[in-house]
């Protein structure tokens, strides 16, 4: 009989130790900041995958309002879609620029994200890219247009000044960041997030041109895929000075023709080293190579390289890439850490089940159960700043 007086005192202890820890969950979620955050984050996740079976955040947060916003730049206007909460006061928000997206601010991803932030009270502006950025190439006047669409988010009445940041993907990702270390917002930058990006677009070029990801003193065969090679040749053909010459690189790596007897030899020496780069050199020859590009294609590449601006950068900054990814190699996003190491405020992520910037690449189920694992703690890292 004492022992089971025993052991029910014993169990009344555990029921009790059991409800007084779930009553101390409750109150540090309902109760602080981070608690907050971590349900948020939670309930964003399954927004974020476009097969996911249920979406509990909708269940939870009204849609949220969507409208289409023009803004100044450079005497001219520029148009964006702003997506925000439906609860009033003033909320964190966040610019994101998708860079070389195929369907623009309708991109079911683009509109999957943006809802999925409103819905966990974060505003969020899309800025599409430029005609030239929409045909395939690497606009160097973006950077400029994403600097204005920051200072219209920030001035809104409904946005909360000190926490406003910036996100991108790819291509668009870097030049974010560009962006970010402008004179002009650099203090005002809360945080970037950056998914896919590159730190340096000749490397990257040369990447692509040599089929070969390298880092440090490693180098391995990578194949790019065909769109990144596309914006590749869009850029450096669309560089060089002489008509004739551009009709005939288009000619041989566009359509695939051959060129004739004597073409390349009578090619200027700019027109030579262009053909010579687009023609699968190793990686040596592609970095001897560059420096005989045309000027313009260099110039366009340092204008949103953040290479060329880290030091002005003054936001925190996250990371995320793709560790196969074939458009960019992940040692781009590597790199990036490496020069930011010294400031101490940087949160970088490598991912195993996105392909590119989508979370559809198949893994087994431990793996994926890290991965997403991963995804929360970086998403919640970000919502942390903004929500």
């Amino acid at each position: 009989m004492k022992g089971l007086l025993r052991s029910l005192r014993t169990r009344k202890v555990l029921v009790v130790a059991a409800l007084a820890l779930v009553i101390a969950l409750v109150l540090v979620t309902a109760l602080t900041h981070q608690g907050r955050v971590a349900v948020k984050t939670a309930l964003l996740l399954p927004q974020l995958f476009p097969n996911a079976p249920v979406h509990p955040q909708e269940w939870f947060a009204p849609q949220p309002l969507r409208e289409e916003v023009s803004y100044s730049v450079d005497g001219g206007q520029r148009v964006a879609d702003l997506y925000r909460p439906r609860s009033g006061g003033k909320h964190g928000a966040v610019l994101l620029f998708m860079g070389i997206v195929a369907e623009g601010r309708d991109d079911p991803r683009v509109v999957g994200l943006s809802n999925g932030l409103a819905r966990a009270g974060v505003v969020v502006m899309v800025v599409p890219g430029s005609e030239t950025t929409i045909a395939c190439r690497i606009d160097p006047e973006e950077p400029e247009s994403l600097v204005a669409a920051f200072q219209y988010l920030r001035s809104q009445e409904f946005v909360d000044p000190r926490r406003v940041g910036m996100g991108g993907f790819c291509v668009g990702a870097s030049v974010t960041m560009v962006a970010a270390a402008d004179p002009r917002i650099s203090d005002e930058v809360a945080f970037i997030n950056s998914f896919g990006g590159y730190y340096d677009g000749r490397d990257l070029v040369k990447s692509i041109a040599s089929q070969t990801r390298f880092y440090g003193k490693r180098q391995e065969p990578w194949k790019s895929d065909p769109f990144s090679r596309e914006v590749l040749i869009n850029q450096l053909i669309d560089s060089l000075a002489r008509l004739e010459e551009r009709v005939l690189l288009r000619r041989v790596f566009v359509e695939g023709q051959q060129a004739a007897p004597g073409e390349i030899e009578a090619l200027s020496p700019q027109g030579r080293a262009a053909y010579h780069f687009l023609d699968g050199p190793t990686l040596a020859e592609a970095d001897a190579l560059i420096a005989r590009l045309p000027l313009a294609f260099q110039e366009s590449l340092r204008a949103v390289s953040p290479s060329e601006v880290i030091e002005h950068l003054q936001a925190r900054v996250l990371l995320m890439h793709d560790r196969e990814d074939t458009w960019v190699p992940s040692e781009e996003s590597r790199r990036l850490a490496d020069a930011l190491e010294g400031r101490g405020d940087i949160y970088y992520t490598e991912f195993s089940f996105f392909q590119h910037v989508d979370p559809t690449h198949r893994v087994s189920l431990p793996t994926f159960v890290r991965e997403v694992t991963k995804l929360f703690l970086h998403m919640y890292n970000i919502l942390l700043l903004v929500a």
